[in-house]
């Protein structure tokens, strides 16, 4: 199939940019090579009428009209074409960035003795970063750079001139604790998924002047600071309570992708203490999820992952919010892929209505719903397992647990599943099998139980016995 990398760069591209793009290709100060232009144009028409990109020939013949077919020289062609797309994203990147560009520009007329022209972009890029909207780590990153450019100017052209060069101490550390803070988080929400253990370097041996050294003033150090500390210590939640406030009085100052990371490492952590069962979190878990969701962070694409959707549930569930995870079901099932809705809409109902004593009716739609996704499907089977048991239905709860354990059987599952769910349905037939009222043996039952390192159904489980 012919899909080169020329192919790859060009469907990223929007309708907006395919427009700038076609400029720059058309203009002689950056090609004279009309062919580049026509196959450019034409590739662009294609992606303009939603049509698939043409296969060789085709593209040869739009490309080079009056030439017969010569694969060497399209590939040649396609190249530098998808070379002069590159010098487009690059230039349109640094358009966006207009403090850069005037750091660069500064530069340029430092370097050619107009002191006039730099003094006066120099005072438009002050201008410019103390109106700043955005002040991370790439906004200070950019204060320094211009500390760097100035100092260099005074050096130059001012001798008797005191240079700022305590302000550029001042912010090379900031820089440095901003960033290093920020991958510290990172690599900490990426070491509890993967059970990795990263070296944090320099970090642990200077953590202690962030609050001493009044760096904490400046939130992109703030915020990642206060992550790092309840994502580190065994008892989290003032940190976590800080951060939280850190990111309602400061978060405007942030990007809507670095937000959306910032809500994500604080619901992960949420996630992971519900689990453990630490009740504090649960609250804050929701809150944080309503928040993204009406700042539209956990939206992407007009989409919501299926995997936010059960977790907004579970912690609306636990906290006994029924009616506000029904209106959120009713709010944003649309949002899932029409492929996921039914199957995931069925089941948090099955578990909303679960949770509020109706058995029949959580049973209802656990039955009528195809639970395609693994991990749901096993989630739902538990689940009926439960109510049967609950029901006193234990002639079917006993040929459920059979079928369960065949489709257990049947599928690839991690070892952390396979013995999780083996291990609830072995637990449940021997709970099943305790003679009424013999007392030595449900406590010895309980007692196996108790000690079962895994088994996500203990609590229930030994509720039950």
């Amino acid at each position: 199939m012919f899909h080169p990398q020329l192919y790859d760069v060009v469907l990223t591209l929007s309708k907006a940019e395919l427009r700038r793009c076609a400029k720059l290709v058309r203009s002689p100060f950056f090609t004279h090579r009309s062919e580049m232009e026509r196959m450019f144009s034409y590739l662009a028409i294609c992606l303009y009428r939603g049509k698939p990109l043409p296969d060789k020939a085709t593209l040869f013949q739009k490309s080079f009209p009056e030439k017969p077919f010569d694969d060497l020289l399209l590939r040649a062609t396609m190249s530098d074409l998808k070379e002069l797309i590159e010098e487009f994203l690059v230039w349109q990147k640094m358009r966006m960035d207009s403090t850069k560009a005037g750091i660069m520009l500064a530069a340029e007329y430092r370097k050619r003795n107009l002191s006039k022209f730099f003094e006066k972009t120099a005072q438009r890029l002050e201008k410019e970063m103390k109106q700043a909207e955005v002040q991370n780590v790439d906004f200070l990153q950019r204060r320094l750079d211009f500390q760097l450019e100035m100092a260099q100017f005074q050096t130059r052209t001012k001798r008797a001139t005191e240079l700022p060069l305590q302000e550029i101490s001042n912010s090379l550390d900031t820089v440095y604790l901003a960033q290093k803070l920020r991958h510290a988080c990172t690599q900490l929400s990426h070491q509890a998924v993967f059970k990795m253990k990263y070296d944090f370097g320099l970090l642990p041996n200077v953590i202690g002047e962030v609050e001493q050294g009044g760096y904490l003033d400046t939130p992109a150090v703030a915020l990642y600071y206060f992550c790092f500390r309840f994502l580190t210590k065994a008892d989290g939640l003032p940190f976590f309570l800080k951060f939280r406030e850190e990111l309602r009085q400061h978060g405007h100052y942030f990007p809507d992708d670095e937000l959306k990371d910032l809500y994500l490492l604080a619901i992960n952590f949420c996630i992971r203490k519900l689990n453990e069962g630490e009740v504090p979190f649960i609250k804050e878990g929701w809150e944080l999820y309503q928040d993204g969701l009406e700042k539209g962070f956990l939206i992407e694409h007009g989409r919501l992952s299926a995997f936010t959707f059960n977790n907004v549930v579970a912690f609306g569930i636990r906290l006994k919010e029924y009616q506000q995870v029904e209106r959120f079901i009713e709010k944003y099932q649309s949002k899932l892929d029409p492929s996921q809705q039914e199957s995931f809409v069925h089941f948090n109902h099955a578990r909303l209505e679960y949770a509020k004593g109706d058995l029949k009716g959580a049973l209802g739609y656990l039955q009528t719903a195809d639970f395609s996704d693994l991990v749901n499907n096993l989630i739902a089977k538990t689940l009926q397992m439960r109510i049967y048991f609950e029901m006193g239905e234990f002639d079917l709860l006993d040929s459920h647990l059979d079928s369960f354990r065949s489709f257990i059987r049947r599928r690839e599952l991690s070892d952390f599943h396979h013995r999780n769910y083996t291990n609830i349905i072995s637990y449940m037939k021997k709970i099943m099998t305790v003679p009424p009222g013999d007392r030595a043996a449900s406590n010895k039952l309980r007692q196996q139980i108790q000690d079962e390192k895994l088994l996500s159904e203990k609590s229930w489980m030994l509720k039950q016995i």
